[in-house]
């Protein structure tokens, strides 16, 4: 690559945009280019990862509930308090799913168009969300996990926050990825841990952090 293509490059990822990954590289363009390229391997390889992780939870967490309130559309029961945030996010979901399917929107649409926002909102305190879902439902989603549900909290919203991160296209090579995939891992390993095992044999994850420094260097190429 020439440095005019590199300069090119630059240009269509934007300045402003590219700034953090030339600080990282001290201020070489054409490593900086290689180190944006690997971080988007890197958001590719988690995203396998982050799907079986939230479609399995948002699957254990509707059965529970659709069981402890007797019906499919759970978020509808009068029995259900939903916090502000709550109710927002599933008439938003609705009004979205009518636009998209017409006035016949099935319960399965509905929980695969609520957000992870939502569903780990739902082990949260607000709403007395703790009597309401945590206690009599939504830990026994969570088999073999003897902390507290604070602490569960806070590693769910932990991935809430990093797969945002990927999915609006934020960087992430600055951060400690191997602890989030252990992170990761280890939730999925609560709520699936047949997918659990299947991401620890197969993932592409731990071979595509291993090969950071050789695309550094260009000993490896870039992938797209």
């Amino acid at each position: 690559m020439t440095e005019e293509e590199a300069k090119r490059i630059v240009d269509a990822i934007s300045a402003e945009r590219f700034q953090p990954f030339l600080d990282e590289c001290g201020g070489d363009p054409l490593i900086a280019l290689r180190l944006y390229y690997w971080d988007g391997e890197a958001s590719r390889a988690f995203l396998s990862a982050l799907r079986d992780f939230e479609v399995s939870m948002r699957n254990s967490f509707h059965s529970r509930l659709a069981g402890r309130y007797g019906r499919a559309d759970w978020w509808d029961s009068p029995r259900v308090r939903l916090t502000t945030k709550g109710l927002q996010q599933v008439s938003g979901a609705k009004l979205a799913l009518r636009q998209e399917l017409g006035p016949n929107v099935a319960p399965g649409d509905m929980v695969a168009k609520l957000t992870l926002g939502f569903w780990v909102g739902l082990t949260g305190r607000g709403q007395n969300y703790e009597m309401q879902f945590w206690n009599p439902a939504l830990r026994h989603a969570f088999r073999g996990y003897q902390g507290r549900r604070g602490a569960l909290q806070q590693q769910l919203d932990h991935v809430r926050r990093f797969r945002n991160r990927i999915g609006h296209h934020e960087r992430i090579c600055h951060r400690h990825l191997r602890k989030d995939y252990e992170t990761l891992l280890q939730l999925m390993e609560y709520v699936s841990p047949e997918k659990a095992q299947l991401h620890r044999q197969f993932s592409q994850i731990p071979e595509v952090l291993d090969r950071k420094p050789l695309v550094l260097t260009g000993a490896a190429p870039v992938r797209l």
